[in-house]
């Protein structure tokens, strides 16, 4: 007797995602420790304006990161939806 067991992925892209998030961050914080302009706003495409410090590139690096991996993942379920496991067998 033998079935066919499927194992999920989703964790280890949950893993990987919030490494990379975290990695993001890491990096956010360093560009904004090294800024040469310590007091000088930062304008994003003339909506947001925020400081160069490295909590706020920190933010925006994880939020930026987070936001396009949820682009990506949420694209990849939904074309999966439209997967047909039975044409492949």
């Amino acid at each position: 007797m033998s079935t066919n067991a499927t194992v999920s992925g989703r964790p280890i892209f949950a893993a990987v995602a919030v490494i990379v998030v975290l990695l993001a961050g890491g990096i956010g914080a360093i560009v904004g420790a090294s800024g040469q302009k310590r007091a000088v706003s930062m304008d994003l495409l003339g909506v947001v304006s925020f400081q160069m410090s490295p909590v706020s590139m920190a933010a925006f690096g994880m939020l930026v990161t987070a936001g396009v991996l949820a682009l990506l993942f949420g694209l990849v379920t939904l074309a999966s939806r439209y997967d047909d496991a039975d044409e492949r067998a």
